[in-house]
């Protein structure tokens, strides 16, 4: 242990400022100011106990009682005290919850760390302080300024940076070196880093093409597979991604067994790149979208998750469930989209931020005229009421579709004949049960109006007797199910009323000869009277679409574009040309069946043309046909939508005046022309939606002040390590202001001018000189600019909890690329015990990229908690960067870290390549291993010490191993698990 730790001269665990800023800023400021700043504050209009907390000096000096923190001591600290309600209450309405004290209890034991170093900002409510409220201004899309060193820039982004560097009094460090470069690309598009070979490919190319190579590096990491995985799991941040519901309240965690389709779905959204616009409204209205097919159905579904994965309180102890699912939706969208804390308006006006209450409310009457689609909740009622799922089809024609007329068969005039005669019996069978029929009205088809039949057939009469015909039709099956086993004739070419029952029957059964309740079969009246049947039980209920093709003496028929049965059946008529649709056999119940879209042709028509009649024809408004390919979470609309009411102090038991459905009214004043309602005013519920249509043409307005800022600093942040605004989620009053507002509000106009397109803007960035800096600079800048405000060198980065665990994966040869299939707990829709550890067998061994492990919340991957994983409780736009000691020991004692270092151990000392000695210290692997991990050679020194290093280790265990393979194995394991931990292998400059 010992000389591992001697050989990790490299690592070191001190906190620097910028990650204590990061805590303070996302866990204690946003406490403060909620909290505390209405009584503690220069604004107060008493200052309670004289102890101001919005400065730094205020909370240093304290108050009447004194100073309220001790330093690395949050047991003796009054604030601590107070906050835990021993002796004093503060705050006094309600006590704060445990995860928030401990917050506050880490901050205190590290040193309470207070960034702050401006006056008080006031806060403005109700005010029309545009400087202050500068993320609610419109963009400005400014000069590019000038610079003195006019050939430093490679574009407009470079020159906004370089003149707030010389604007400093500074100048930009130099270029990264070329190796250096490389491995950041990697990491920072895929996850993952290069190869060594991919490596001395890029140098060579850049040494052919200079900076030509890079955008071609560029171009093809943006096109891998890896590149929907590692930017994925940065959305999946925001999106509050989980896998259970987590802690009720109750000590119950639900399982969301089809919560992976959404992460597939945003792995497979940021490989498209629809553009930020479309992905946000296939995420808000995905349920409305039109679609082309099945697939891009399907997608459009599983993408509403994003309003439906929140953690939910358990419901019995919460009179108030609903309206806590609705507000998740609403803080999702606003902290997630638009930067801003919407949700602290639920009880009272936003303390900061200009929200009203009622702006608040308007947001929750499009919520809570959506139903959220979760599932069972574990079948456990006191967790949650279980709902409903989107129910995935395997094929689909959608009610916005219409058949492709030219490409239909055309019906021969005969047939179009017997045909006009089938219409007058559908009118009157309409007519005749009026009273009594009626009509589902959100049900129609694609040209033909549907059928209602009772005990009437619909009948016709073919031109010929000829053996060889198709016919299609949808229908709606009312009728065989096991409650009621009957047999129905869905179409008969037969005499009517012969009870022979000559001739083809195609019919839905029940306990009725061969047929099996619910599935289709084909019956011959002849002589054999044979039957053959499908496979597949038809729901009841379910709107399906039928092709029967006779050919002679065989038959099939297709169910939903698929074939369900073929076989040789003898074809038998007579001289009968008659046909009847939806006839009843005269021994059982009465007949109840919708019918439509009956089209007749004159022969039997090839495989193709038949699954095409399916692809073609009209489908039910809102009807979905069989099979289910899978479920899905979502939302959609209710059907009776409504504006909500205000619930006064938060309070459900009392409501207040009705507030119209709308979005803020913040921008009303403001010259850009961002409507503060929807396009025609306040809607009524007649209307019949939601809102949530209109929300997102709102959102994703070109000129909205918020969303295309936001997702800018968001990409801006992943790629540079620091946001313009330094709290991606809070665009607030008391969020970070820009550090560069010209360039911000550039490239989000940029943004959108491309297409909302993420990775043409991740493109044009990683291509800047500001990007591709040094992560090293002289001492003078770095005393001058010790935070790199102005952007005059590169940020290094610590590797996050899922890259750090691929990468090790991806070096000891065990990483499997491609995407794993489902989930660990897609078939288990249960209750995960209290406490967490009960869960780890939900936790199966995987290969694959983490993001595909299962998120459980508050029982999260053991390889990945250590490392500042999120919780998925709340909105995480910037995760923490914390250095603690668990982390040393996971890093030194884990199972995985232990057994990913035997496997690299092993793997080294079979590889052939080598030339054996049967020595311990081999120079050969050494300069391996540094290859792999690092992605270059060691030098003299480096070398020089792992050998030294592998000596003494074969000393150290030369007495307590005596096989000589063993050993072996146990000293190359200690190298590779030493190396794996250094600094340069965790941390990319």
């Amino acid at each position: 242990m010992g000389f591992l730790l001697a050989f990790q001269t490299s690592l070191t665990f001190s906190q620097s400022d910028r990650e204590q800023t990061e805590f303070f800023e996302k866990k204690i400021r946003p406490v403060l100011v909620e909290h505390c700043y209405e009584c503690h504050a220069a604004d107060s209009k008493e200052v309670g106990g004289k102890l101001l907390i919005d400065t730094r000096a205020g909370l240093i000096s304290g108050g009447e009682s004194g100073a309220v923190i001790v330093s690395g001591k949050p047991d003796e600290s009054l604030l601590m005290q107070a906050m835990r309600y021993d002796g004093m209450e503060m705050p006094p309405t309600e006590k704060l919850p445990e995860s928030v004290l401990k917050n506050f209890e880490k901050w205190i034991a590290q040193g309470a760390f207070d960034p702050r170093t401006e006056a008080a900002v006031k806060p403005i409510k109700g005010s029309n302080d545009l400087d202050a409220l500068w993320s609610f201004q419109p963009r400005v899309v400014s000069p590019v300024p000038p610079v003195v060193d006019r050939t430093w820039p490679r574009g407009p982004l470079d020159q906004f940076v370089l003149a707030r560097i010389e604007a400093a009094g500074l100048k930009p460090t130099f270029d990264a070196e070329h190796r250096v470069l490389v491995r950041r690309l990697y990491f920072d598009l895929t996850g993952l880093p290069p190869t060594s070979d991919q490596v001395e490919k890029f140098v060579d190319e850049y040494q052919e093409h200079g900076q030509q190579a890079v955008p071609r590096l560029v171009d093809r990491l943006l096109g891998e597979p890896a590149f929907g995985v590692r930017w994925g799991r940065h959305w999946l941040d925001v999106a509050r991604y989980a896998e259970s519901n987590g802690d009720d309240g109750l000590g119950r965690n639900a399982t969301f067994p089809h919560a992976w389709r959404y992460r597939d779905y945003v792995v497979d959204a940021m490989n498209r790149d629809p553009g930020y616009d479309h992905f946000l409204r296939e995420q808000i209205i995905g349920d409305q979208l039109k679609a082309d097919d099945a697939d891009e159905r399907n997608r459009n579904l599983v993408a509403t998750g994003f309003l439906a994965l929140g953690s939910k309180p358990a419901s019995a102890m919460n009179s108030n469930f609903a309206m806590d699912v609705v507000d998740d939706q609403i803080n999702v969208v606003g902290t997630g989209v638009l930067g801003l804390s919407i949700a602290c308006a639920r009880c009272h006006d936003h303390k900061h931020d200009p929200i009203p209450t009622r702006d608040y409310y308007a947001l929750a009457g499009i919520f809570s005229s959506t139903q959220t689609l979760y599932g069972a909740a574990g079948n456990e009622k006191l967790t949650a009421p279980p709902t409903e799922l989107h129910a995935l089809r395997s094929r689909l024609i959608l009610d916005q579709t219409r058949p492709d007329r030219s490409k239909t068969p055309v019906l021969p005039e005969a047939y179009r004949g017997a045909v006009q005669k089938l219409q007058p019996v559908i009118n009157e069978s309409l007519t005749e049960h009026a009273g009594q029929l009626k009509p589902e009205s959100e049900l129609s088809f694609s040209q033909v109006d549907y059928a209602v039949v009772k005990e009437n057939a619909l009948q016709g009469e073919f031109p010929s007797d000829a053996e060889s015909y198709s016919i299609s039709f949808w229908f709606r099956n009312t009728l065989a199910n096991d409650a009621r086993p009957i047999t129905t004739y869905l179409f008969s070419r037969a005499k009517l009323g012969d009870k022979a029952l000559p001739g083809d029957h195609l019919g839905i059964g029940g306990k009725h000869e061969k047929a099996v309740t619910g599935k289709l079969f084909v019956f011959n009246g002849n002589e054999k009277k044979k039957s053959v049947k499908g496979s597949t039980v038809i729901p009841p209920n379910s709107w399906n679409h039928i092709v029967l093709v006779r050919r002679g003496g065989t038959v099939e028929v297709y169910l939903n574009g698929q074939l369900e049965l073929e076989s040789e059946l003898e074809a038998t008529f007579g001289k009968s040309r008659e046909f009847s649709l939806a006839r009843r056999s005269d021994k059982f119940a009465p007949l109840q069946g919708n019918v439509g879209e009956f089209s007749a042709y004159d022969r039997g028509l090839d495989r193709d043309a038949a699954v095409g009649l399916h692809m073609q024809s009209g489908q039910p408004k809102g009807i979905i046909p069989t099979p289910v390919e899978g479920y899905a979470m979502g939302v959609r609309d209710k059907p009776n939508p409504a504006d909500s009411k205000i619930h006064v102090n938060g309070d459900g038991a009392k409501k207040g005046a009705s507030v119209n459905r709308g979005v803020l009214t913040a921008y009303e004043t403001l010259p850009a022309a961002v409507t503060h309602r929807f396009e025609n005013g306040p809607f009524k519920a007649g209307k019949g939606g939601s809102g949530r249509e209109e929300l997102v043409d709102w959102l994703t307005r070109e000129d909205h002040p918020h969303t295309a800022r936001v997702m800018v600093n968001r990409i801006w942040l992943h790629l540079m390590g620091c946001g313009i605004v330094g709290t991606p989620d809070d665009f607030g009053v008391y969020g970070a202001r820009p550090t560069h507002p010209k360039l911000l509000d550039y490239l989000a106009d940029e943004f959108v001018q491309q297409g909302w397109s993420v990775k043409q803007m991740i493109r044009q960035i990683v291509l800047s000189r500001t990007y591709q800096l040094a992560s090293q600079h002289d001492a003078d800048s770095l005393n001058a600019d010790p935070d790199n405000r102005w952007l005059a060198r590169h940020y290094r980065q610590r590797l996050d909890a899922e890259s750090l665990r691929d990468s090790i994966l991806h070096v000891t040869g065990r990483l499997d690329h491609s995407p794993q299939q489902g989930s660990a707990i897609e078939k288990i829709d249960a209750l995960i015990n209290w406490p967490p550890g009960e869960a780890t067998n939900l936790h199966q061994k995987s290969n694959h990229r983490s993001i595909y492990l299962c998120m459980l919340r508050h029982a999260p991957p053991l390889e990945l908690v250590a490392f500042d994983l999120p919780d998925a409780v709340g909105i995480t736009g910037q995760r923490d960067v914390t250095t603690l000691p668990t982390q040393t020991l996971f890093l030194l004692n884990s199972d995985f870290m232990v057994s990913q270092a035997g496997l690299y151990a092993r793997k080294l000392l079979e590889d052939s390549q080598f030339e054996e000695n049967g020595a311990s210290a081999d120079p050969a692997r050494v300069r391996s291993v540094f290859q792999a991990c690092f992605q270059r050679l060691p030098s003299e020194v480096e070398l020089n010490g792992a050998m030294d290093y592998l000596v003494a280790i074969d000393a150290q265990f030369e007495k307590r191993v005596t096989d000589t393979g063993q050993r072996r194995q146990r000293v190359w394991q200690s190298f590779c698990q030493a190396m794996l931990m250094t600094n340069e292998f965790r941390y990319v400059d």
